[in-house]
């Protein structure tokens, strides 16, 4: 069997080999240096010519102002079994309410009926009281953007907020801000969000206008409660109201057979026929039988009110933006540097790369 005399620790060849193995390492490193050293030029044109690409990047992008409003949900308690069976005696029963989907609010702040109702709010941006929708338009320039496909669109503003009466060009310009407010492949001006630990929702708005954030923050949270808290309490409102009308069409019958008695006691001065004391009789009844149900009317009433009351949800704020706000944007700085690096960087890439494939040729 052959023997390695290279591998062997006592054959003086094997570090000698060693030694002329780290030489190489070490002059190759010094040649790659001397390289870059004569392509200093280029990496340094290369570098400066990154750098302010990456400034020029950075002074495009506008600052923005963030307003993030923080709110908690309680979906109220909607067990409302001991009343069920009361409800039931009139022939209506008690509903449950599930537990509350959080991204159920998260698609709501994001949809059109929401959204649409806060662009036609009105609010002061840049010392001018108009609708949230034509300060966007302003803000970024949208109907210019669209004028260059559609003329008319240069001087576009809505006039009113009347939905119904909106012609195809109103609504098409609100189908574009929408749009732009939600986002889609690119981050809209709004969104929201949920932590899955605390369960506290966050709702932000970030324009390049620190009055347009604050009060598109605020509209989208304001009909955001408002619809929620309506659509949630719409079934046992409707119980309540069905079992209001029915206690007041009982009082309504126990009131008119207590006045026809009365009015019979009235009119016979005393002198009661056989068939008028039957007929008394069965009128006097009747008004008994009527306020007895009346009460047990006005207890299922109560126990309605209660229900809608307590599974009402209510939608809490937390923490509410305000001015200031600080303007947010890429660090110029620290743009220039990253650029500075990259050119830098590719600059020896390309040094380096021709000197080994020269290398390789050469060999």
């Amino acid at each position: 069997m052959p023997i390695n005399i290279m591998n062997d620790p006592h054959n003086p060849v094997s570090f000698q080999n060693q030694d002329l193995t780290l030489k190489e390492v070490i002059f190759k490193a010094r040649e790659y240096f001397l390289v870059l050293w004569r392509g200093k030029l280029l990496i340094l044109i290369l570098a400066l010519l990154f750098g302010g690409f990456f400034f020029y990047k950075a002074y495009r992008i506008h600052p923005k102002y963030s307003a993030v409003l923080t709110f908690a949900l309680n979906e109220g308690d909607g067990n409302i079994n001991p009343i069920g069976g009361l409800l039931g005696q009139i022939g209506l029963s008690g509903s449950s309410s599930s537990k509350v989907s959080l991204d159920k609010i998260v698609e709501l702040s994001r949809s059109m009926r929401i959204v649409s109702q806060a662009l036609f709010d009105k609010a002061t941006v840049s010392g001018v009281e108009d609708y949230l929708a034509n300060h966007i338009l302003l803000v970024y320039k949208l109907n210019e953007k669209w004028a260059k496909n559609n003329p008319p669109f240069k001087d576009f503003r809505f006039k009113s907020d009347s939905f119904p009466s909106f012609s195809l060009e109103e609504n098409a310009a609100l189908k574009g801000i929408y749009g732009y407010t939600v986002g889609g492949i690119k981050p809209g001006l709004v969104a929201c969000n949920y932590n899955t630990e605390s369960t506290i929702f966050s709702l932000k708005s970030s324009t390049e206008n620190e009055a347009l954030s604050l009060a598109l923050t605020q509209s989208i949270f304001y009909h955001l409660a408002n619809f929620y808290i309506q659509q949630s309490s719409d079934k046992q409102k409707q119980t309540f109201d069905l079992v209001k009308a029915k206690s007041d069409s009982i009082y309504r019958q126990w009131s008119s057979s207590e006045y026809a008695v009365s009015n019979m006691e009235e009119t016979e001065n005393g002198l009661w026929a056989p068939t008028d004391r039957t007929r008394k009789s069965i009128k006097s009844k009747q008004s008994t039988m009527y306020a007895m149900a009346y009460g047990e009317a006005l207890k299922n009433l109560e126990m309605a009110d209660y229900a809608l009351k307590n599974s009402t949800p209510f939608i809490r704020e937390i923490d509410r933006p305000f001015s200031p706000l600080y303007p947010e944007g890429p660090n110029r700085i620290r743009q220039i540097l990253i650029g500075l690096i990259i050119g830098g960087f590719l600059a020896s890439v390309l040094l380096l790369g021709k000197k080994i494939i020269v290398d390789a040729i050469n060999s």
